[in-house]
């Protein structure tokens, strides 16, 4: 069909991933500057105590995702996926730019740290809609033998996002000492959201709307004004399906959070790397994700998503514990080697992942059961998987204890893919 031209199919994909990109890149910020903002916002005697502060609120953003999930899947399944995409990614622009604007605790006292925790629930909100929605849209423009391959590319903005704030934080620590970067060097990665997120909002605004809205909203007797409550209905007519996407969430979430986002800060504070090479072999890490994951989305298309799901879940199990033990050597070579199998695991996961969820639920529900099942894996083992992490190392004086964290969650994916329906080589579902 003439809409679905291949040429017209890649920008959409590059439109949708430049979105995330900027959603991403805000997000996790916060998490790979944790240290800094604990001396900035949680001064305390106690470096652990103040970790696991900054790090409770990095979490915080997590228990507002499936609200956002909620509302901005409402209103993509009733209103429209581009609308929605647009909105989401000027609201975490903003919310991240004011978070780089805030006063630290010497100068506002508790009224710091209450701002900084309402800024995180903003970015709650707006990432919890996010990804569910650019995978929805990308997905709808997509030929069903394609869809892996051109939802992969989503993932590929959220990686390079990661990475982007990973390399210039690992620049800030190389050209910083602690004073600068707990006095202002920290703002810049916040205050750089704003432009990003303008960009952003121009490419989605010139978007068209997805044909399958499009066909759906046309169609007098499945028309989406009908539908008064997406969510509702996709809880009541699509519960196992959301079960799926959560039991997946699990181990995608903790695996992500962990190497991408968290690994950083265990091989500095674990590890005995520097700040700076920590940053930088979480870069490498996230280097050797974005250049494979498009290629686990497009077998995925050939061999089925079931396979490759089942088998990076289960590499992930295996290898996550003797990772953590080549991260805890303090040899920076050994470090990277370990963050970065365990890093191509998850990559191997993230690549069908998208297409595989959007599979899973009919065009008038999708955004919003995407939305539900994601974002319950994301309080979990998302926001939660920092801080569980920093409470084991600091309850059980087991340095790779994390490992094991995200070998259980690993688990669950696995028995989740081991009942999984193969969703690949068809259309997508319809009402």
């Amino acid at each position: 069909m003439n809409h679905r031209s291949r040429r017209h199919t890649r920008r959409v994909a590059l439109g949708s991933a430049i979105g995330t990109f900027v959603e991403y890149y805000d997000f996790t910020a916060y998490g790979f500057l944790a240290i800094t903002l604990a001396a900035v916002f949680f001064p305390t005697q106690d470096p652990t105590v103040g970790l696991l502060s900054a790090l409770a609120v990095f979490g915080a953003a997590f228990v507002l995702r499936p609200l956002g999930g909620i509302v901005l899947g409402h209103l993509g399944d009733r209103y429209g996926r581009q609308p929605v995409l647009a909105w989401a990614v000027i609201t975490m622009a903003l919310s991240s730019f004011l978070v780089g604007v805030l006063p630290g605790y010497a100068s506002a006292g508790v009224w710091a740290t209450l701002l900084l925790v309402l800024l995180r629930g903003v970015q709650g909100l707006s990432a919890g809609g996010e990804i569910g929605g650019a995978a929805t849209y990308v997905a709808e423009w997509s030929p069903h033998r394609r869809r892996g391959f051109m939802c992969a590319n989503v993932q590929v903005g959220n990686l390079l996002g990661v990475l982007t704030g990973s390399v210039l934080v690992a620049l800030l620590y190389a050209t910083l000492d602690d004073g600068q970067m707990e006095s202002w060097g920290w703002r810049i990665p916040f205050l750089l959201s704003l432009p990003m997120g303008l960009i952003g909002l121009y490419i989605r605004r010139r978007l068209e709307e997805s044909p399958e809205f499009e066909a759906l909203r046309e169609d007098s007797t499945t028309a989406v004004k009908h539908e008064s409550s997406p969510v509702a209905t996709a809880l009541r007519r699509d519960w196992a399906s959301i079960v799926r996407v959560a039991g997946f969430a699990v181990g995608g979430f903790a695996g992500y959070y962990i190497v991408y986002v968290y690994g950083a800060t265990f091989l500095h504070r674990q590890g005995g790397l520097t700040s700076s090479q920590a940053a930088w072999c979480t870069s490498g890490s996230l280097v050797l994700a974005a250049a494979t994951v498009l290629g686990w989305g497009a077998l995925s298309d050939r061999v089925g998503r079931r396979p490759i799901l089942l088998g990076g879940f289960a590499a992930m199990a295996v290898l996550a514990y003797p990772a953590f033990l080549l991260m805890d050597t303090g040899n920076v070579t050994l470090a990277f080697l370990g963050q970065a199998t365990l890093g191509l695991c998850e990559a191997a996961v993230m690549g069908p992942m998208m297409a595989t969820y959007t599979e899973l639920f009919r065009t008038s529900t999708r955004f919003s059961g995407f939305g539900i099942g994601y974002n319950i894996g994301s309080i979990l083992t998302g926001g939660t998987a920092p801080y569980i992490s920093t409470w084991l190392i600091d309850s059980t004086g087991d340095p790779r204890s994390p490992g094991l964290f995200l070998m259980t969650a690993a688990a669950i994916s696995v028995i989740t893919a081991l009942r999984l329906p193969e969703t690949a080589h068809s259309p997508l579902r319809k009402d």
